[in-house]
């Protein structure tokens, strides 16, 4: 039996863990090779954008954030936005708050089908490139075709086509695979933007890559090809794996790692014949249960002395590697600190919690942190230590602070520490 295997199912499960309090902030991030970084201020970091809608069509007008910190006038003088596309325009700008800064972008009659990430430029120069698009698809057009599920079963799959129809026009719109053995079936429109339908293997398919292509008419709008690799089964005589992650990727010497086995067509005899190992660190045995067809989970013991590290993980099947997977879970040192969150919603007036998150954090070193924002009208208080997991303090919300999105900037004698998950918190109405 044959299974799909998915490729591009959205953002990928990473959850990128640094070891140490100080990592290298030279290293360029991915998406941002050929920016002019060096422009922007040093008190200035420009983190991500947002965006009101993620698909829109031609003659759409509609909100974005740039979020960071450390904004001030100055700063919100030297810059413009360039969306770096035909016929789109960026208006509107203003200052909401040290962290985020808002604008409109107005999509014009004459913009094509693309995917757009808008870029910061200072002195003609860009500095900053948007991680992640938003998309424009003209009527009657195709942006994209994605593979959004897989059947535990591994016969079949959702796909999504974005695209931009109404009734007329979805009367004449068909999805064709590339295969007569791929089948398409199910195939409905939410309008305006999206079409959703499924691909089936039907007997006598061959292993190999196959895709889908989508016309209008007699004409064709786009092919995606590959849309889905059909391959021959590596755990027992069914089942496929794709996917290896750890339940929690930050650990700490003498844990016990869960991992979870994502595939397709498992049976519940799979388990006793399957392995882990750590592929940096000799770690000891494994076992494995059968949670369902497309689903298994592991766990084996973190030695004490295991170092700490990013490590890899290979699921053995008979003792022979059927999966090797780098950067599944990390070793992280003591008093590691993950994310800040607020402990309930917080609106202007109001006051609350805020929870700093780690592993192994020392009463001691608790005492030696700071946690500030770039805002008055943020007051943070009574940092203290509760568990060896969580740091608590006090946040103050001022009457006149603006809804938006703030930094808590969480620092050891003055230099800001990285946190992994985050420090973004965010004010409501």
């Amino acid at each position: 039996m044959a299974a799909i295997l998915i490729f591009g199912l959205g953002p990928a499960d990473s959850d990128p863990i640094p070891t140490t309090e100080n990592p290298t902030y030279f290293v360029i991030p991915p998406g941002q090779e050929g920016m002019h970084r060096e422009l922007i201020p040093k008190n200035i970091h420009i983190e991500t954008c947002s965006y009101d809608l993620d698909v829109v069509a031609p003659g759409t007008t509609f909100g974005f954030d740039i979020v960071g910190s450390g904004f001030d006038e100055s700063f919100y003088k030297i810059i413009s936005i360039d969306p770096d596309a035909l016929d789109v325009t960026v208006k509107n700008l203003r200052l909401v708050t040290t962290n985020q800064i808002h604008g409109q972008i107005e999509v014009g009659t004459e913009a094509t089908t693309q995917y757009i990430h808008p870029k910061v430029i200072i002195r003609t120069l860009p500095v900053f490139r948007a991680p992640e698009p938003f998309g424009v698809v003209r009527r009657g057009e195709v942006l994209d075709i994605l593979l959004t599920s897989i059947d535990e079963t591994g016969q079949w799959g959702r796909f999504r086509v974005i695209t931009n129809l109404d009734d007329g026009l979805f009367s004449k719109f068909r999805v064709e695979p590339t295969n007569p053995r791929l089948e398409v079936s199910n195939v409905k429109a939410q309008y305006p933007f999206y079409v959703d339908g499924v691909v089936m293997i039907s007997e006598g398919l061959k292993h190999g890559q196959y895709g889908v292509v989508t016309y209008l008419g007699k004409r064709e709008l786009l092919r995606q090809d590959p849309l889905v690799d059909v391959v021959k089964p590596t755990v027992g005589k069914t089942g496929s794996i794709e996917k290896v992650r750890a339940v929690e990727m930050a650990h700490r010497p003498g844990d016990l790692l869960t991992l979870t086995v994502t595939g397709s067509a498992f049976v519940p005899n799979v388990a006793s014949i399957l392995s882990a190992e750590v592929n940096e660190f000799a770690m000891g045995p494994s076992t494995f249960t059968y949670v369902s067809a497309g689903r298994l989970e592991g766990s084996l013991q973190i030695p004490a002395n295991a170092p700490v590290g990013i490590y890899g993980i290979s699921i053995l099947s008979r003792g022979k590697v059927v999966e090797k997977q780098p950067n599944v879970f990390a070793i992280v040192p003591p008093n590691w600190l993950a994310s800040v969150k607020l402990a309930a919603p917080l609106a202007p007036g109001t006051s609350g919690q805020i929870l700093i998150t780690g592993r192994d954090i020392s009463q001691d070193f608790a005492k030696t942190l700071q946690a500030t924002t770039d805002t008055d009208g943020l007051q943070i208080s009574d940092l203290h230590w509760q568990n060896a997991t969580t740091i608590i303090a006090g946040i103050a919300v001022d009457a006149k602070v603006d809804p938006g999105e703030y930094i808590v900037h969480v620092s050891v004698d003055g230099k800001d520490l990285k946190l992994p998950r985050g420090n973004i918190i965010k004010i409501g109405y």
